[in-house]
Formats: C-alpha cells, sequence, structure tokens
C-alpha cells in the first residue's frame, strides 16, 4: 500500500509541514525528512481562496459535467467566468446537488509552481473546504471554515467584526468555534473521508504516477487488432454485397420499365417513372428489407460522415426505421436524395443534437 502523506500549502516564508498516516494513526514527519518514493502526497488549500457552490448537475462524461457546472455558478462569480478553474465533487447528494469548486487560474497555476518547486509535482490539491463536516465551526487561526445554507464557506479572520456578524446573520454558526491546528484537524477529516475532491481536473489533470510496462498490452492489443481487423473486414463485405443488392435492383427495374414500355427510353430513375404513369390508385407492393437495406447501405456510403447506428424492418408494412448520425445538420437531406434515386418513398424524423452528435431518424418504403 502507497504510503501517504498530508501537508498545505505553506505561506510565504513558512517551510513545509507534512504528517504522515501509519498503522497506529497520524504521526508529524521530521522537518527535512525525505518524502517515499511513489507517496500519495496530498496538500491542502485554504478555503479563503476557493469558493463553493451547491448546485445540481448531471452528465455521463466528466468534460460534459465540469462545463454544466461552469454555467450553473457563472451568476455566483465575481469574475468572468473565464479566469475561474472548476473543479467538480465526486460524490452528490440525496437531492441529486454536487458542491463546485472554483479557483482562479492565476492562483492554481501559483500553487502548482509551488509544488514544483518542491518536488511536489505529482501531488493532489485539495481544498479544505471539501473537507469540512456539515456539523463542524472551526477556527484554524488565519481563518474559520463553516457551513452556511447547505455549502462550506470560509471566513478571513481579518475581517472587521461588524462584517463578520452580517455575514453570518441567520446561520446556526455557534458564536464561539472550535479551535484547531489547521494540518493536523484536515487530515484527520481526510482520513475519514471516503474520496477527496482534487482540484487537479480538467486542464490541470495529473499525469499518471504509476509506470506502466507496455508488455502487460501486447496480448490484449493483439486481440483488439484481430477482433478490429474481423469486423473491418465483415463490414467491408456488407457493404460489398448491398453495393452489388442495388445494382442488381437497379438493373432489375429497368428491365421492367423497357419491358412495360418497349421502345421508350429508360428514365434515370424507373421505379418512380413506373409509379407516375401508372397512377397513384394502383396498389404497389411493399418494398422487402432486402431493398430498403441495400438502398439504405448505399446511400450511407455515399453521404461523407453518415453513420448507422441502429436498423428495424416492419415486415407487416414493409418499411425500414433507421437511426442515424450525420457529419451536420441537412446531410439528412443529401442521405434522403441518395434513396429517391433508387425509387423509394423516403421520410424524415427529428433530427437533433445529442452529446455533440447531429442525430436523425428516417423511414424507407411503407404501404402507400
Amino acid at each position: 500500500m502507497r504510503p501517504r502523506l498530508y501537508t498545505e500549502i505553506p505561506r510565504d516564508g513558512e517551510n513545509w509541514r507534512f504528517v504522515r498516516s501509519g498503522p497506529s494513526g497520524l504521526e508529524p514527519v521530521p522537518e527535512g525528512a525525505g518524502i517515499p518514493s511513489g507517496a500519495d502526497v496530498v496538500v491542502f488549500v485554504p478555503g479563503t481562496e476557493v469558493t463553493a457552490h451547491r448546485v445540481r448537475a448531471a452528465a455521463r462524461r466528466p468534460v460534459e459535467l465540469t462545463r454544466l457546472a461552469t454555467f450553473a455558478i457563472e451568476d455566483d462569480l465575481a469574475v468572468p467566468v473565464e479566469s475561474v478553474h472548476v473543479a467538480v465533487s465526486a460524490d452528490q447528494d440525496d437531492a441529486g446537488f454536487r458542491i463546485v469548486y472554483a479557483v482562479s487560474h492565476t492562483v492554481m497555476q501559483h500553487w502548482l509552481d509551488q509544488l514544483e518547486a518542491a518536488g511536489l509535482g505529482s501531488a493532489r490539491i485539495v481544498p479544505d473546504l471539501s473537507l469540512l463536516p456539515p456539523t463542524e465551526q472551526v477556527d484554524f487561526g488565519r481563518y474559520q471554515l463553516l457551513t452556511v445554507e447547505g455549502s462550506p464557506v470560509a471566513f478571513d479572520n481579518d475581517w472587521p467584526s461588524d462584517v463578520m456578524s452580517a455575514l453570518l446573520k441567520g446561520t446556526e454558526a455557534n458564536a464561539a468555534p472550535r479551535r484547531a491546528e489547521s494540518l493536523t484537524e484536515l487530515a484527520l477529516w481526510a482520513e475519514a473521508a471516503p474520496r477527496l475532491t482534487d482540484l487537479r481536473q480538467g486542464t490541470y489533470a495529473r499525469a499518471s504516477e504509476t509506470g506502466i510496462s507496455l508488455k502487460q498490452f501486447r496480448l490484449p492489443a493483439a486481440l483488439a487488432a484481430t477482433l478490429f481487423v474481423a469486423w473491418g473486414a465483415q463490414t467491408a463485405l456488407s457493404v460489398h454485397t448491398m453495393k452489388n443488392l442495388t445494382t442488381a435492383l437497379d438493373a432489375e427495374s429497368r428491365a421492367q420499365y423497357a419491358a412495360a414500355f418497349p421502345g421508350q427510353q429508360v428514365p434515370s430513375n424507373p421505379a418512380a417513372a413506373l409509379r407516375s404513369r401508372t397512377g397513384s390508385a394502383t396498389s404497389v407492393a411493399a418494398p422487402s428489407f432486402q431493398q430498403t437495406s441495400a438502398a439504405l447501405y448505399g446511400a450511407v456510403e455515399s453521404v461523407s460522415g453518415a453513420n448507422l447506428v441502429s436498423l428495424r424492418y416492419d415486415r407487416a408494412i414493409g418499411e425500414l426505421r433507421a437511426t442515424l448520425t450525420y457529419p451536420a445538420f441537412g446531410a439528412d437531406l443529401d442521405l434522403k436524395t441518395a434513396i429517391e434515386a433508387t425509387g423509394l418513398q423516403v421520410s424524415l424524423g427529428d433530427t437533433r443534437l445529442e452529446d455533440g452528435r447531429v442525430v436523425g431518424d428516417l423511414s424507407i418504403g411503407g404501404r402507400s
């Protein structure tokens, strides 16, 4: 198990102090002692430089969650949102709220520079606000930590007493907070926490601290490459088969038109021309799965960037329903034109934006 060390960003002129998590609890590390190789170093940063916001945000990807959280706290910030770095807590409460922490890019970069200078470049940066138990109010000498309306806050003790009274008015804050030594208290809270919130997210995310041997990935990589080649070959074969089927259907349509109207020039879209000649009252047989899927595969190949997501054929009405992704809005019209060139009817459904992708539905065929 990796040894864990706790420290906090020192004030100007102060030295770094460390406490170690040991079998018998926390123990101070002698000044000047070296940092064990591979140690998990947690650096506490003061809440006077970080703001905490309680927001409701849910997303599948961390990048999207951060973006939503940034928009959610934009109105609470006294500075432009572009000037702050945002980190989101990993856990949410029963009501679906998360705590979002914001710190200026200037301060965040200054902390990173201090860590690099001290040889702690891979350390985690944990705001003390993220560790505060909801019922606690502590005084660390320079500042106090307490919870106000569900969010942890920090108050500088140098603020005037009337300002402090106005800020604490209406809260359940104690008149006399419990005094504590910051590093030891924060380390105790961190030891009891199931997970720590690291400010090093997004742009400031840490590189992996563990050297990974590529040898352990040789077999999985080889298997993945084999599966990819097999999948690629199968896909290519399917596309080739569908293209051949599309060509055969087109040739059959031309032959049927020539037989029905001998001596006349065969149009580029014989099926559509045949429908217009025979009139709308004539019942047209529902297209088969082979016809509709061949037309769809051929059209998808002709529209660059279009990809098939799902496919379903309704045999009762001869209709193929598909969901696809497109490179941009309007590409569904190109796909529709390509399918209609085979003589089949196409109806476009809803086109929307999902996870940054343009997604649309369509149906081919069906009884008229």
